[in-house]
């Protein structure tokens, strides 16, 4: 059975019982009480003039008054378990902040790796990239000298064959 249809029992069985109602209301209900089914007998005792009003709660006597209390050496026990489950609680929380903080290294280790990788990869690509610039260059400067070569023996060419053209020009004409 889930907690809230206990609950609910409960409550039921301190609305029904007036002994149920006077534990509960002064903290001592130690067990679910049996259940109670619906509210019989209730019915002629409450009128609408008077309401029910629940009996005042008795304040919890502490252990001295109960008649308890605890010895020296129950008391250097209960300290003593106190602070060994302090120390095992602290002693738990530091292994798992370790266990965080080391997983959190890893991870920041194994991004610096990635990272370095991808850098190692970018340097190799800046140099083949400045290699493939100074051949690009040597060729841009070896075209552009032949360029200015072929300019000046087309320039000789052109002159050559205005000369030829005069020449022929000069042969073939009725006058020459």
């Amino acid at each position: 059975m889930t907690a809230e249809p206990k609950v609910e029992e409960i409550l039921h069985v301190v609305l029904a019982d007036p002994d149920v109602a006077a534990q509960w209301a002064a903290g001592r209900l130690v067990k679910a009480p049996d259940v109670v089914q619906g509210f019989t007998g209730l019915e002629p005792l409450l009128s609408a003039s008077t309401p029910w009003k629940a009996p005042a709660a008795r304040p919890a006597e502490p252990a001295v008054k109960r008649g308890r209390t605890p010895s020296p050496d129950m008391q250097e026990r209960a300290g003593r378990a106190r602070r060994e489950r302090v120390g095992a609680a602290r002693a738990e929380l530091a292994e798992a902040e370790t266990e965080r903080l080391e997983a959190g290294l890893a991870a920041a280790r194994e991004t610096a790796d990635t990272a370095a990788a991808a850098l190692a990869a970018a340097d190799e690509g800046v140099r083949e990239a400045r290699a493939r610039l100074e051949t690009a260059r040597a060729a841009s400067a070896e075209a552009a000298a032949r360029s200015r070569e072929a300019a000046g023996a087309a320039a000789e060419a052109q002159a050559r064959q205005q000369k030829a053209a005069r020449n022929v020009e000069k042969v073939t004409s009725p006058d020459g």
